[in-house]
């Protein structure tokens, strides 16, 4: 099956089209009003007298565009640009009057044989002057319209992308951050296995190495499999289980099935480390637990853990405050969290809207 790309169309095209439709619309107007006394078979003539006028709309459309309102979108607005703004009005009223005077007493009246007053019996200046700006003044409205929509929209479309850029930037600084205590922690525990000649160091190294690769290649996408983030998440487990010499204690159930669902990287991974960090992990009696309910679309993660008391780390960190952010930058309106700090356990609750 082919696949079309259609790309939006240059600006450019679009005002051609848009006063094309309207010269077609007008010919067929005019060769159909009675009104004109123009021989049905001079056509040619209907597409000269219609391209002329719409020449004559366009100029007060552009000359709005570009004389009138561009001046007033100068922030902040000054007497200066309201002087330039009237100005470029003056401008567009004059050349649009000597435009039409040219064009139907020099053009079409003579040449054509097309006289638009000749019902008109007290034609003056004062008169011409007015008509002209009657008729015209809906396209110079129609110019301040277009140009200050147009205007809008590309504020709109700056401020999104520059909020996106600032989003972007403040989750790859926040990425950045993730892991330091737990490498540090991690690189002294093997340096320990190493020094001891352990048999467990070339595996530990190994599962490192897979952290690091995982860290900086795929976790630099908003979005990644959650099977993938799980794999991590095992491979972290497994790597603090060789620095605690299979001393660690983790109660880990996953109910529900990976069926190719997305998560934003290294986002669970945070509270577990936390565990690690300032939880008990030899005590048998009171494992960390870890539970994880999946469907299609949603995630409830589950961590408790016994305090550590003996480990009083009042430094705190960033760990709990980047996630909190990132959820609300990357899931807004589509998590619930829900950190529940006792004296001697700590608890994690976490919706997600996947």
């Amino acid at each position: 099956m082919s696949h079309f790309r259609f790309r939006a169309l240059p600006e450019w095209s679009i005002h051609v089209l848009v006063w094309a439709l309207l010269v077609v619309k007008d010919v067929a107007n005019m060769y159909y009003n009675p009104a004109y006394p123009v021989p049905k078979t001079a056509i040619a003539t209907y597409w000269l007298l219609v391209i002329g006028y719409t020449s004559i709309s366009a100029g007060a459309f552009y000359g709005s565009v570009f004389l009138v309102a561009r001046p007033l979108l100068t922030v902040p607005l000054s007497w200066r640009q309201y002087s330039w703004a009237l100005g470029g009005l003056l401008t567009t009223l004059l050349s649009i009057i000597l435009w039409r005077y040219a064009l139907e007493m020099h053009l079409f009246k003579p040449v054509l044989g097309f006289d638009n007053y000749s019902r008109n019996k007290t034609l003056t200046i004062a008169w011409f002057i007015r008509n002209s700006v009657f008729y015209y003044a809906d396209y110079i409205t129609y110019g301040l319209l277009y140009t200050f929509i147009k205007r809008h929209f590309i504020n709109e479309q700056l401020r999104r992308e520059t909020e996106q850029a600032r989003t972007s930037a403040e989750l790859a600084f926040l990425r950045s951050q993730l892991n330091p205590h737990f490498l540090f922690n991690t690189i002294n525990d093997i340096y320990a296995l190493v020094y001891c000649k352990s048999e467990e160091a070339p595996r530990a190294l190994l599962k490192l190495s897979e952290l690091l690769r995982y860290v900086l290649h795929e976790a630099r996408h908003d979005y990644v499999l959650l099977a993938r983030e799980l794999d991590y998440l095992h491979s972290l487990i497994d790597l603090q289980r060789i620095g605690a010499k299979d001393n660690l204690y983790v109660n880990y159930q996953l109910q529900g099935s990976i069926n190719g669902q997305m998560i934003a990287p290294l986002l669970l991974v945070s509270f577990v480390e936390n565990a690690f960090k300032h939880g008990v992990l030899s005590d048998p009696l009171h494992p960390i637990c870890l539970t994880l309910n999946l469907t299609e679309t949603t995630l409830d993660f589950q961590l408790n853990n016994r305090k550590n008391q003996q480990h009083k780390d009042h430094t705190g960190g960033i760990g709990l405050a980047n996630v909190q952010r990132r959820l609300a930058l990357l899931y807004p309106g589509q998590h619930r969290l829900e950190v529940i700090d006792h004296p001697t356990d700590y608890h994690i609750n976490l919706h997600l809207d996947l």
